[in-house]
């Protein structure tokens, strides 16, 4: 087995996540009683499931290498697909805010992205926003992040 199969992206991020996990688990280990506590408590679960996820990556590159070339390609086609979508994500929200971001882009992304029915593109788009604004911003009072385009035209 080739060492680049087994470097995979999925395979580094969980690694670099376990790496992540244990630190923190080592670390609070060092603080008074009291404080180690609630680290602990995220940090020993984490560990171990960050380990199991390690070992499902590590197995499903091993497979992923024995796969036919036509499956690689669309694998890396759909991989493409949600990193733009993830870029996309996030310049939105940088630009625009959760508020007004948020809808427009789950909208795309489920009518555009997935091929989802308008019905369901728009329906999960009116969700969006009525969490966003309506739970968090009214509700709970919380400001959320407006974006930095919309600071600037108004503000």
């Amino acid at each position: 087995m080739q060492t680049k199969t087994l470097l995979s992206g999925q395979v580094l991020t969980a690694v670099v996540m376990l790496a992540i996990f244990v630190t923190m688990s080592l670390m609070a280990l060092g603080f008074p009683e009291k404080a180690r506590l609630m680290p602990l408590m995220i940090g020993i679960p984490g560990s171990v499931l960050a380990l199991v996820q390690v070992l499902r990556e590590l197995r499903t590159a091993i497979d992923k290498a024995v796969e036919p070339d036509e499956k690689q390609r669309q694998a890396r086609r759909n991989e493409r697909h949600m990193f733009i979508w993830m870029l996309l994500f996030f310049f939105g929200f940088l630009g625009f805010g959760f508020v007004y971001a948020a809808p427009l882009l789950v909208f795309g992304f489920l009518y555009i992205g997935m091929k989802e029915s308008l019905t369901i593109g728009v329906i999960s788009a009116v969700a969006t926003w009525a969490v966003l604004y309506g739970l968090f911003e009214k509700a709970f009072q919380i400001q959320l992040f407006n974006g930095l385009l919309i600071e600037w035209l108004w503000g």
